[in-house]
């Protein structure tokens, strides 16, 4: 399994449009048939702040994503919704299996 975490800083006036925006990619990622989960999590303490924690099948299945319709909408939408460059950090899934 491959995870990765996201972290997404977002303009305080760009949530709404930042959640509109990642629903999309969410909402066509969990269809994926290597998708195995696509959390949106915000941070309760830093409103803006957000991790998307998506788990993958293998890495075949993390590349078919990036050539998604909605993942590519999102990521040349997020550029001007961010307050800094997001952060990305890649994981091996052991448990479960």
């Amino acid at each position: 399994m491959n995870v990765t975490l996201v972290e997404i800083n977002i303009k305080p006036d760009r949530v709404d449009e930042f959640l509109e925006v990642f629903r999309a990619n969410h909402e066509g990622a969990i269809r994926e048939p290597g998708n195995l989960r696509f959390d949106v999590l915000q941070d309760p303490k830093v409103k803006t702040r957000f991790f998307i924690y998506e788990a993958y099948r293998d890495e075949a299945a993390v590349q078919a994503h990036k050539e998604t319709p909605h993942y590519r909408a999102c990521v040349a939408k997020l550029e001007e919704l961010m307050s800094e460059p997001r952060k990305k950090r890649s994981f091996i899934g052991l448990l479960p299996q």
